[in-house]
């Protein structure tokens, strides 16, 4: 009953494939015993290779090794192969400034994910048990819909073949087969959350509230996973039409549209896209979500700093997510030198100017040229960022400041620090791609012209 019951899960989820290789992380208890035993037992039927995995955490001394030596020696007995692996695990923990049981796990699924490589499967021994565990563990952390829908049967190469049987099943299981298992002392300390809800709350409930707790919480799991699922393809939908760019570090969604959207939506639509921008949502909780609606209501320019260097600015009619840290201006200052190329490496251009009509060259891509009245300047011209005070010409003699000309011409804030401007003092003779200052352009009383020019390239290419 007990097999049939995991054969259905792994069927139903298409867990195994002929010719698959699994990873299975044995730690020589129960679950993950009972866990190897199974997956043995339906070998020949779904044709796969097996390899275990062992990690030795370096945290229980003699007993832990004596687990070592067991999953060794019962991978020996059953034909499987067994690689044990050991990691000083408080001291990576002390390291890394996380917790002993964060970096447990982080060390056990990286040697896992190494050893599967890219083709590989993972099967874990998560039970019903453990998924009312998670459950409710997230939601007294304060969890949404994702939190408590727990963990899913597949997630990328992990498989829980487990996930609908119990604690209980899984031991009579291995007693009736009398497979030998160990006991993790460790399990019956309190100081860690999980063991807490384990000996301590789920006792209670099924005493005193329910005798089926866990089965109906893991089964409000699987429910609430699929509305979870329905309202991600839904989000999912909509984020295409509010999408406008997406680059490495950087999604612009339309604001508008996402206005639009109810608060649900809006919320997950931002979650989707965070999940483009670095494929995690790490310490993004509620709160921020609604940090970011209320941003949502202010005015162009107004950002908003978020953990792990994320950060969201409107711009105008966008809403833009970034890493904070490559929003950071890139300042810089060259003197230009007649008929010599500067490279300018902040920005991977080179400028030159020149006397002489500039021609396109080989291996060099033009982007713009504009020729200016020489006598018109008398002072040395600069290629640089902007500056405090900074003034452009936009016709009949009438200035404006720089800033309120950017403003004015929608450049996004990012893009004004970084901007390429040619300039004499504060007075802007030059931004390609946007304006040439009246002041300076040559026309036909012109004698003495003076040719400015912008192109792409690496250093290699051109030096002088």
């Amino acid at each position: 009953m007990f097999l049939e019951k995991v054969k259905k899960t792994i069927q139903d989820h298409h867990m195994l494939e002929k010719g698959d290789f699994i990873v299975i992380g044995v730690s020589g208890g129960a679950d993950s015993v009972a866990l190897l035993a199974a997956l043995c037992a339906f070998q020949k039927e779904y044709v796969f290779d097996i390899e275990v995995i062992h990690i030795h955490h370096g945290l229980r001394g003699e007993e832990a090794d004596k687990d070592a030596l067991f999953v060794k020696q019962l991978c020996q007995k059953w034909n499987v192969p067994c690689t044990v692996f050991a990691f000083d695990i408080t001291k990576e923990a002390k390291k890394a400034g996380i917790g002993i049981e964060e970096m447990g796990r982080i060390c056990r699924y990286q040697t896992f994910q190494k050893k599967a490589g890219k083709n590989g499967k993972i099967a874990v021994a998560h039970h019903q048990n453990d998924q009312a565990e998670t459950v409710l563990l997230n939601l007294c952390r304060g969890a949404g819909l994702s939190g408590l829908s727990g963990m899913s049967p597949i997630r990328e190469n992990i498989i829980r073949p487990f996930l609908f049987v119990s604690r209980k099943e899984i031991e009579s299981f291995l007693e009736k087969n009398k497979i030998p298992y160990c006991q993790d002392s460790t399990n019956k300390q309190q100081h860690y959350a999980r063991n807490k809800i384990r000996l301590s709350v789920f006792p209670f409930l099924e005493k005193e509230i329910n005798s089926k707790t866990i089965e109906h919480i893991a089964t409000s799991a699987s429910i609430l996973a699929e509305e979870e699922n329905f309202l991600e393809q839904l989000a999912q939908e909509e984020l295409k039409k509010i999408l406008m760019t997406k680059e490495k570090n950087k999604i612009v969604l339309h604001k508008k549209l996402l206005l639009c959207q109810t608060s649900v939506m809006k919320r997950r639509i931002l979650r989707q896209a965070f999940c483009l921008l670095d494929n995690a949502l790490q310490d993004l909780s509620y709160i921020h979500f609604q940090q970011i609606e209320q941003l949502l209501q202010k005015q162009s320019g107004k950002r908003l700093s978020l953990p792990f260097k994320r950060s969201v600015m409107i711009e105008y009619d966008t809403v833009v997510l970034t890493w904070e840290n490559i929003t950071k201006s890139t300042n810089f200052y060259y003197e230009l030198v007649p008929e010599k190329a500067i490279y300018l490496k902040e920005i991977n251009k080179f400028v030159k100017l020149s006397f002489n009509a500039y021609k396109k060259e080989e291996k060099m891509l033009l982007i713009c040229t504009e020729v200016f009245d020489y006598d018109k300047i008398k002072e040395n011209i600069i290629c640089r960022t902007r500056q405090q005070g900074d003034v452009i010409s936009i016709g009949n003699g009438h200035q404006k400041k720089l800033k309120n000309f950017l403003i004015d011409s929608k450049i996004p804030r990012q893009q004004r620090e970084t901007l390429l401007l040619f300039a004499v003092k504060k007075q802007i003779l030059w931004i390609p791609g946007y304006r040439a200052s009246d002041d300076f352009l040559a026309d036909t009383k012109t004698t003495n012209k003076v040719w400015i020019s912008v192109w792409e390239g690496e250093n290699h290419e051109r030096k002088n």
